[in-house]
């Protein structure tokens, strides 16, 4: 019922179900994973935030508990503290490439431009066929003017997720002032038609669900 709640976008009561939830149930780590995502579709970061902390103390060796609750702190203008977050998790799982990628898109958006490389560039020895992991290199590697190179990791990137918009588009403005006009905009044109692409799916996805969320008056008591 509450993952209904979530999927027919009524995140507030599938929040008060999960919170009962977690009540009967403590130790749990699947319903603290489900309140967690219920409160971040209702915009209840503080929430998340516990819920994730939790997990964190219900399965320290599970690397995502880390990244979301590091990505939690971010959002919630801590960008320090999910620093912190995933170097101390790195220190008991330092071969969880999601570490390395979360940590290196943290030092990037810091300003620590070089060691977010270095720390990408691990994510990608650790899982050579991460595509986000590609892309985020590629913004690094612009950042620093490292054209050619950022288009390498760009075309590595489109071979694993071809219908990526933000690909193309990155790998447009990666072509340099060499590239002919043309060959900039062919990329960027790609690039929304692959936008379109993926949102006409989402709305073929809805479609054939054939849900229509239940009409309530007040969230459960």
């Amino acid at each position: 019922m509450a993952r209904a709640l979530v999927r027919w976008s009524r995140p507030v009561w599938a929040l008060a179900l999960y919170k009962r939830a977690t009540r009967l149930d403590p130790a749990n780590p699947r319903l603290w994973r489900r309140r967690a995502a219920a409160a971040m579709r209702a915009g209840r970061l503080d929430q998340t935030a516990l819920c994730y902390r939790t997990l964190v103390k219900l399965d320290p060796y599970n690397p995502r508990a880390h990244t979301r609750l590091a990505s939690v702190y971010d959002l919630m203008g801590a960008p320090r503290a999910a620093l912190d977050i995933c170097r101390r998790a790195l220190r008991h799982l330092p071969d969880a490439p999601c570490l390395h990628r979360q940590l290196g898109h943290l030092l990037f958006n810091t300003g620590s431009v070089h060691t977010a490389l270095r720390v990408l560039e691990r994510a990608a020895e650790l899982s050579p066929n991460h595509c986000d992991t590609r892309y985020f290199i590629a913004l690094v590697l612009r950042k620093t003017g490292r054209l050619t190179e950022a288009r390498s990791a760009l075309r590595r990137a489109l071979t694993l997720r071809p219908d990526d918009p933000k690909l193309y588009y990155l790998l447009g403005l990666c072509c340099g002032p060499g590239a002919s006009l043309e060959e900039s905009a062919s990329l960027l044109l790609e690039g929304l038609a692959a936008e379109r692409l993926a949102a006409d799916r989402a709305a073929l996805d809805r479609l054939s669900q054939g849900l229509e969320p239940p009409r309530w008056s007040a969230p459960p008591g």
